[in-house]
C-alpha cells in the first residue's frame, strides 16, 4: 500500500450470503485460518463483526499475524459519527485497532436501508441527499476527515474507500484538508467488469484497487470458454485462473466461501504464470457486467 504496509493478496469475505449470520461466520473463521487465510474482511452493514470477533478470539493467535478490515455504515457522514462507528466496530470485533477501514459507499444507499429495515424513514430523510453532488462531496470529505482522526488516535492503521469512481476520488483528493491519500479502493472487479480508467487512475495515484466479487457470480464467469481453456492448460480451476489474473494486475481480492475445499483452492494460485497474451485475452472478456450496482449513479 502507499503507506509502506502490506495487505494480503486474498482476504476471506464475510458479506453476501453471510449477511446477519454472525454465528456461522464465527464457525467458519477457524477453517479459513487453517486453510491459510490471514486477512478477514467485514463491514458494519454485514452484521458479521461480532461473529468475526468471536472467530478471531477463538483462534488464539498473535494479533499482528492477522489483517482485519471493516467498513463504515451508510449512516455515518461526519467526523464524530465516523469515529463512533469505528469504535463500535472495534468493540464488536474485540480488537484494539483495525488494519484497514474503508468508507463503504460514496453515498448513503437509501433504498437498501429501507429494504433491510436498518433505519426508519425519518432517519433516512436526515441523511445527506445521495443525488446532490455538492452535498455528497462535502459529506465524503467530512467522513474522510473522520477516518484521518481515527488514524491519529491509533484506532486504525490504514484507511481507504470502497465503490469510489475516479470522479469521487478526484473530488476528495483536491481538498487541502486531505493529508492521507486512500490506501485502498475496494470495488467490484473481475474479468467481466474491467474498469481500465479506474485502474489506471488508482495506479497513478498509488491507490491499491482491491476486488470484491473477483469470480463474478461464481458461475457464468467460471464457465467462460476462455477461462476454461486456460484453466485446463495449467491444470488449475477457473477460479484459480480468475484470481491469478487479478493478482498479476496487482489487484488483491476478497473472496467468500463456506466450503473448506474451496478455501484451500482459492489460496492455491501462486505456482503458475499467465502469459501476456493470456492476460490480454482474459481482460478482453470484459462485459461491463455488474452484480452490485454502478457506483457512478452517485454524483
Amino acid at each position: 500500500m502507499n503507506t509502506g504496509r502490506s495487505i494480503p493478496a486474498i482476504s476471506f469475505g464475510t458479506g453476501t450470503s453471510f449477511f446477519n449470520r454472525p454465528d456461522d461466520v464465527a464457525s467458519n473463521i477457524n477453517d479459513a485460518y487453517k486453510a491459510g487465510f490471514r486477512s478477514f474482511d467485514t463491514a458494519t452493514i454485514y452484521g458479521t463483526e461480532t461473529g468475526l470477533g468471536k472467530g478471531i478470539k477463538d483462534l488464539n493467535v498473535d494479533r499482528k499475524d492477522l489483517f482485519i478490515t471493516s467498513k463504515t455504515p451508510d449512516w455515518a457522514w461526519d467526523k464524530e459519527s465516523i469515529e463512533e462507528s469505528v469504535r463500535e466496530s472495534l468493540a464488536k470485533l474485540q480488537l484494539e485497532y483495525l488494519d484497514l477501514v474503508l468508507i463503504h459507499t460514496p453515498a448513503p444507499r437509501h433504498e437498501m436501508l429501507r429494504r433491510l429495515g436498518l433505519k426508519t424513514e425519518e432517519e433516512i430523510k436526515k441523511l445527506p441527499d445521495c443525488s446532490d453532488q455538492e452535498v455528497m462531496n462535502a459529506a465524503r470529505l467530512q467522513a474522510w476527515l473522520g477516518l484521518q482522526v481515527c488514524v491519529q488516535k491509533g484506532l486504525v492503521r490504514d484507511i481507504g474507500v470502497s465503490n469510489y469512481t475516479v470522479t469521487h476520488l478526484r473530488n476528495l483528493l483536491k481538498s487541502d484538508e486531505v493529508n492521507i491519500v486512500p490506501a485502498v479502493n475496494q470495488v467490484e472487479y473481475n474479468t467481466y467488469i474491467v474498469d481500465t480508467t479506474l485502474y489506471e487512475y488508482c495506479k497513478q495515484n498509488k491507490i491499491l484497487i482491491q476486488a470484491f466479487a473477483p469470480l463474478g457470480n461464481g458461475k457464468t464467469l467460471m464457465a467462460d470458454e476462455v477461462i476454461q481453456r486456460v484453466a485446463q492448460k495449467y491444470s488449475k480451476t477457473p477460479a484459480q485462473v480468475a484470481l491469478r489474473w487479478a493478482w498479476q494486475l496487482g489487484i488483491p481480492t476478497v473472496n467468500k466461501t463456506e466450503k473448506v475445499a474451496r478455501m484451500k483452492e482459492n489460496l492455491d494460485y501462486f505456482d503458475f504464470n499467465l502469459t501476456d497474451q493470456e492476460m490480454e485475452e482474459i481482460t478482453a472478456l470484459n462485459k461491463n457486467e455488474r452484480r452490485f450496482g454502478d457506483p457512478a449513479r452517485f454524483p
